[in-house]
């Protein structure tokens, strides 16, 4: 997109100098007014460029979403997710360990977990994720996380990146389990 907008720039620059030199007031004044609109939506372009370019932690991710989370405690063993189950929330683990059985992961503070129900279409959870120890989460709804998405866009970002890293990671982990 920034390098059809600078175009769009260029031609707004070629445009006014053609409606000066020919007096062509309505050439002019069109492109008078398209100028600072182009120069505002490539700022915009180059703004969301750089805030997607630091969007590369999950922190970010997990700080934007804490403040609409609510308080969940789960004692040892107990199980937070089930794979199958409807999805209608995702969780931020605030303190304690996770296991997500079918990836064979524990997750520790700080991560984020159910993410990938909520996103799909069916809405269906894609593992079973078991309490390991005391853990106190944040649970955020599918509602405030949309609402969140949509006021940081690089937010979503981060989100795809966490998620195909979990893949590629579930990927080796059943790869090397059919070598061995």
């Amino acid at each position: 997109m920034r390098p059809l907008r600078w175009i769009a720039l260029g031609s707004n620059v070629a445009f006014i100098t053609y409606g000066v030199l020919a007096q062509i007031y309505p050439v002019l004044i069109l492109h008078c007014i398209l100028l600072p609109v182009n120069i505002y939506r490539l700022w915009q372009i180059m703004r969301l460029s750089n805030s997607v370019g630091d969007s590369g932690d999950d922190s970010k991710l997990f700080n934007a979403l804490i403040p609409f989370s609510k308080r969940v405690t789960l004692s040892n063993n107990e199980i937070l997710l089930r794979k199958g189950d409807s999805s209608d929330s995702l969780y931020l683990l605030i303190a304690g360990k996770l296991r997500v059985e079918e990836a064979e992961v524990e997750l520790g503070p700080g991560s984020i977990v159910g993410e990938m129900g909520v996103l799909s279409s069916t809405h269906r959870r894609t593992a079973s994720v078991i309490a390991r120890g005391d853990c106190v989460l944040g649970c955020v709804s599918a509602g405030d996380f949309q609402r969140v998405y949509f006021a940081d866009p690089s937010l979503g970002l981060t989100l795809i990146r966490l998620i195909i890293d979990r893949l590629t990671r579930d990927v080796q982990v059943s790869q090397l389990g059919a070598a061995a």
